[in-house]
């Protein structure tokens, strides 16, 4: 289990509350956060001058010059320590910029993002300092723009089934890499690539595949760029196919080490996820205050649409959401920049939740918006069309929920089965089955308590003491009725994960409203942000309760019948003619 304490969600999964991770609420220090204004002021003075989005999504593309000019204001190495030619910015400083980029244009900030979200992550998270000396300040000047290349043609989640294989060469000084690879974003401009390719490897005496991630700098002899691909969204961003050729890449430029690909692709996304959290705050803000504008302005009926109890509520809903979202992802990015902390779950959780509170957002300002809401004279569709692929990036919503639930549950099931095994050999195990019949009657009896959140939030501080005990019976229960099957029984894997994500949201809304309080003085100068948490915390209550109700009475059955007899017929099988 000690594995599992410096995860704040892997520790919940064990009915345990880690306040420290969470308490107090992190923010930036004053100088850094006094930087990051400056820089916004900048970005937003560079997006009055050149940013021009209509045009890019008409046209299909951005003038190259741009990322020239990205590069010029020091964007391209935000995170790039200074001794390497970057601006040194902690994680919660390059949420936050990549938040601002979101809100002035989709295809920006994906161009951004994917050269230092994912496009170089693996050589600064994984390289050695000689590879980071070699191409980190070229990288940061913007004299090599990176992409990430993972995505294959039949491998898209399952980053393990790549068939890109990469081959040592007969003198033993390079691979050379055959295969191709899809949706690349920054394919067209790249000229730095992190590649993911299958190599034999030797374990035990046996010979293996496994993936291993190589860098390459182009030119080089042997790499094809498709044109640009035509897309629902983001399309003045690049995205291209690239095939490889017996590309030969430096047995030096193997990172993280060889075997070791899948170790480093998940490392980079698990980091990446938030650049695309934080970004979908942005664009979510920039919905609610359009859908505001709008609310305020149209009059109907004698009255401003505003006034009507269901625009309220809609306007509502959106700006507590965000909130929530908000809350998560520089909690997250705060736990990231402590770097002792595993953010994993958190992670994927912010970016699962994010995404989708933006999509909510971008729908419901064109509801509101009406018909003038559905025209390209407005940026209204273009922002639900730019929005629409955040739930796919960087690991589908449904994988990353897959993801939340199996590895949340990997520690508890480990404990079980270990359990198990000193039952059957009790002089060996008395130790283990001893500090489990322990904490179990601890947890069931006396229950986790939270001590660091206001007095103010005492209510809903409740209600997750005594829902995290219940959430770690309901594992606890799935593991046992399912075993090691559990990773086929993806209805549970949901339900697991959807209260996982509304623990996480809920945590972070009662860990940022209290040290609002405390910051400002008293509960009764917080009048927003306890309404905020109040109507939160009642409606992921609602959502939670129904969860655990359906873990043991639910209609899956019934809805994989239907979805297997659709399967079997291959449409929508009913006609009215017929009946």
């Amino acid at each position: 289990m000690a594995a599992f304490q410096n995860s704040f969600m892997k520790s919940l999964f064990f009915g345990q509350i880690r306040e420290d991770l969470i308490f107090p609420y992190p923010r930036l220090e004053t100088e850094m956060s006094g930087n990051v204004k400056t820089m916004l002021d900048a970005i937003e003075k560079f997006a009055k001058e050149h940013v021009q989005s209509k045009d890019w999504d008409e046209k299909g593309e951005m003038p190259r010059e741009i990322v020239s000019h990205l590069a010029e204001m020091g964007l391209m190495g935000i995170a790039v320590p200074e001794e390497l030619g970057g601006l040194g910015l902690p994680q919660s400083a390059y949420a936050r910029i990549i938040q601002e980029m979101a809100a002035i244009d989709g295809s920006l900030a994906v161009t951004l993002g994917a050269h230092q979200s994912i496009g170089f992550k693996a050589l600064a998270l994984f390289g050695t300092e000689e590879q980071k000396k070699r191409y980190l300040p070229r990288l940061a000047s913007g004299q090599l723009i990176a992409c990430y290349c993972l995505t294959e043609p039949g491998s898209g989640s399952d980053a393990a089934s790549i068939k890109t294989r990469a081959t040592l060469t007969a003198d033993g000084k390079y691979y050379s890499i055959t295969g191709n690879k899809l949706w690349i974003t920054n394919g067209g401009i790249s000229n730095f690539m992190t590649i993911f390719a299958k190599t034999e490897i030797t374990e035990k005496g046996e010979k293996k595949d496994k993936v291993s991630c190589f860098l390459l700098e182009l030119p080089a002899e042997g790499v094809t760029v498709a044109p640009s691909e035509h897309k629902l969204g983001i399309r003045a961003s690049w995205t291209n196919a690239i095939y490889f050729d017996n590309v030969k890449v430096p047995v030096e430029n193997i990172v993280g080490g060889l075997g070791q690909g899948f170790k480093v692709a998940m490392g980079v996304l698990n980091q990446g996820r938030m650049g695309l959290a934080a970004g979908s705050v942005g664009a979510a803000k920039n919905c609610l205050r359009a859908s505001i504008e709008h609310a305020n302005e149209r009059v109907q009926f004698q009255k401003k649409i505003g006034e009507f109890g269901m625009v309220k509520e809609k306007i509502g809903r959106m700006l507590m959401n965000i909130y929530a979202a908000e809350s998560m992802v520089y909690m997250t990015t705060g736990l990231i920049d402590r770097k002792d902390i595993d953010y994993s779950l958190e992670g994927a959780i912010a970016k699962i939740f994010s995404t989708e509170v933006l999509w909510e957002c971008a729908d419901e300002n064109i509801q509101i918006w009406g018909g003038m809401g559905y025209m390209k004279e407005y940026p209204y569709e273009r922002w639900l069309r730019d929005v629409r692929i955040n739930r796919i990036f960087e690991g589908t919503n449904e994988i990353l929920r897959a993801f939340v639930a199996l590895s949340g549950m990997q520690g508890p099931g480990e404990e079980l089965a270990g359990l198990a095994s000193a039952i059957k050999y009790p002089l060996q195990g008395i130790g283990l089955v001893t500090d489990f019949a322990i904490r179990k009657i601890k947890r069931n009896v006396m229950g986790e308590n939270i001590t660091k959140s206001h007095p103010a939030l005492k209510k809903m501080a409740g209600v997750l003491e005594e829902y995290v005990v219940e959430f770690a019976t309901n594992v606890e229960v799935l593991l046992r009725r399912h075993g090691r099957e559990i990773h086929l029984r993806q209805f549970a894997q949901k339900r697991v994960a959807d209260i996982a994500i509304d623990f996480y949201a809920m945590f972070c809304v009662l860990s940022r409203v209290t040290r609002a309080i405390e910051e400002k003085g008293g509960a009764d100068k917080c009048e927003l942000e306890l309404a905020i948490a109040e109507a939160f915390f009642m409606r992921a209550n609602r959502r939670v309760r129904g969860n655990f109700k359906s873990i043991d009475r639910n209609d899956d059955d019934a809805i994989k019948l239907i979805a297997d007899r659709g399967y079997e017929i291959g449409k929508y099988p009913f006609d009215m003619l017929d009946q």
